[in-house]
């Protein structure tokens, strides 16, 4: 049977995160497979790869908190991770978790399915990448490849505040404000809600590593890091407190004659901004959301592609782009129509 090493950390967001970037590289490159627990102390708000800070949260609210913002290295969308939170990652060969990201996403999700089932609470998949109590989402899953090998990421919500999450998300209204607390309170759902009580986070731990271990078919060894791992992680850690990487990777465009739109797409919310140089021509493009597009960096491709060009190349210039990728939930057509749409 299959080893993999068992980590547990209880930790801040920086450090957190830069624990699956070297884990990640570190199982692509010999190391055992990985299955790592964690707990965000104190908590964070943890964007996806893809979004921009301006556009999601309220940094003022986060501050007053003494919270932390994070930018994740999925994709996916902006997610409160505090001490009421497990969030849990597999690092792997592609060939042990069902060769591809959809069917490490899914074998994992069966897993969170299996931990829940063992304490009374009846859970399902749903596409593309939730589990659900009666409709209503308790764990998030996210998915990242290096070569032959993948990374998933996820969370159990065990407890759980409406206000705190809708308090530290950018709203332009009370009204918003009033709709997203009510779509939270009929969207998501909790352990302590489920069960009537309140479930101490070792109890969860403890139900989660046994799980894992059955759905995955392996046995888990208690473990740390390596040396090699914890001195990338405290050289990544750098790299996940900066500045630059939480409020500068995904900029929002400024300036004149910048136009936007948003538009809902089985995959995910995409959001583009296109900055025009005159009629017809698109000076800049910047595509932000909670989508997952392989390779990460590939919607910077695609920006780099439209920078200074006619929107009649758009449809040609996306088309080409779009061969060397995989999303979840959209194609390449449904982003060149959005920005055509924007541009126009």
């Amino acid at each position: 049977m299959e080893e993999f090493r068992f980590i547990f950390e209880r930790n801040d967001q920086s450090h957190i995160l830069a624990g699956e970037e070297a884990l990640l590289d570190s199982v692509s490159h010999g190391e055992r497979s990985v299955l790592r627990m964690v707990v965000f102390d104190p908590p964070a708000v943890l964007l996806g790869y893809h979004q921009a800070v301006e556009q999601e949260v309220n940094v003022d609210e986060v501050k007053k908190r003494n919270w932390q913002i994070g930018r994740r290295p999925t994709g996916g969308g902006t997610i409160v991770m505090g001490p009421w939170q497990l969030g849990w990652e597999v690092y792997s060969h592609s060939s042990l978790l069902g060769e591809t990201p959809e069917n490490a996403l899914r074998k994992s999700a069966d897993a969170v399915i299996s931990t829940l089932r063992d304490m009374g609470i009846k859970a399902s998949f749903r596409p593309k990448n939730d589990v659900e109590v009666n409709g209503r989402k308790i764990s998030g899953i996210g998915a990242f490849s290096e070569g032959k090998y993948i990374g998933v990421t996820g969370t159990i919500l065990v407890d759980f505040n409406m206000d705190d999450m809708v308090s530290v998300l950018k709203l332009s209204s009370e009204k918003m404000k009033d709709k997203l607390y009510k779509d939270f309170r009929d969207r998501l759902t909790w352990i302590d809600r489920e069960v009537g009580y309140n479930v101490e986070m070792g109890e969860v731990v403890k139900k989660a590593r046994k799980s894992f271990e059955e759905v995955l078919g392996v046995k888990l060894v208690d473990s740390g890091y390596t040396q090699a791992e914890a001195e990338e992680i405290d050289k990544l850690n750098l790299k996940y407190s900066s500045q630059d990487w939480i409020f500068n990777t995904r900029k929002s465009i400024e300036g004149d004659n910048v136009r936007y739109l948003e538009r809902k797409l089985p995959g995910g919310l995409v959001k583009v901004q296109v900055k025009m140089a005159g009629k017809g021509m698109i000076e800049s493009v910047l595509i932000t959301g909670d989508f997952f597009v392989e390779p990460r960096r590939s919607i910077y491709d695609l920006e780099a592609r439209l920078k200074w060009s006619r929107v009649e190349t758009v449809q040609e210039e996306v088309k080409e782009w779009g061969k060397g990728v995989k999303m979840i939930g959209m194609s390449p057509e449904d982003l060149s129509n959005l920005i055509l749409e924007v541009s126009s």
